[in-house]
């Protein structure tokens, strides 16, 4: 795993000088993940993936090693460069059940890793994609406890910024009411971002636990936790 020092992990910036999604570590031991923001995230708030994008009637075409790396939809609509390291599947149509990695986007088409490249060409008549930029994220939802969370701000990223996600060791949450010490944390407070105490008795398939706290703080207020995103 690479190592990044104390000063990257809090700070920001407006270029990406690492690929979206990468893993390290500080000194101290404790993991990250790099990401950018498509909203604003203020410290201390659970960041998820900004969302699952569902779009039909692809085509395909390989590059000139004969491998199918690009994937065109007929309407212009996609931003430029916003699924850079996004996953997706074929879900429907010809093709369906594949997988893949998206190395770029232009307005048009997918530029997909060559080791992710697909084996059935697609078919503009029916296949359907549907694709997410795990590492292109906003606050955590209200409510939901399963939000595939991918990690936790420990300084404040303006939208479109990009930096370092806490994944694990100890950090700071912000909790919508007491936590236990001990005790799991999980996304799912009335407030975008906030964490509230795990469910007794629930497990992985209910909600996602983040971590455990380490010292319960104040309510809507800073919490010293050991996060653990896995």
């Amino acid at each position: 795993m690479n190592s990044i020092t104390f000063q990257d992990v809090y700070q920001t910036t407006t270029s990406t000088p690492f690929k979206l999604g990468q893993r390290a570590c500080t000194p101290d031991g404790r993991e990250w993940q790099f990401a950018k923001a498509q909203a604003t995230l203020a410290t201390s708030l659970v960041a998820v993936p900004n969302a699952v994008a569902t779009s039909d009637l692809y085509s395909s075409s390989t590059d000139n090693q004969g491998r199918i790396v690009y994937a065109t939809r007929a309407a212009n609509s996609l931003t430029v460069g916003a699924f850079e390291d996004a996953i997706g599947q074929v879900d429907a149509g010809t093709g369906v059940g594949q997988t893949f990695k998206i190395r770029t986007n232009n307005a048009t088409t997918f530029t997909l890793y060559p080791e992710t490249a697909l084996g059935t060409a697609l078919a503009v008549a029916d296949s359907d994609l549907t694709y997410i930029s795990m590492s292109y994220v906003t606050p955590s939802a209200v409510t939901s406890k399963i939000q595939m969370a991918q990690g936790i701000a420990q300084t404040s990223f303006a939208a479109a910024d990009f930096g370092w996600l806490l994944t694990n060791g100890t950090g700071r949450v912000i909790a919508g009411e007491a936590l236990t010490v001990g005790g799991s944390f999980v996304t799912g407070d009335n407030t975008a971002g906030q964490v509230v105490k795990g469910t007794t008795a629930k497990g992985e398939f209910d909600e996602q636990t983040l971590g455990y706290a380490v010292i319960a703080g104040a309510i809507d207020g800073g919490c010293t936790v050991m996060v653990n995103i896995r």
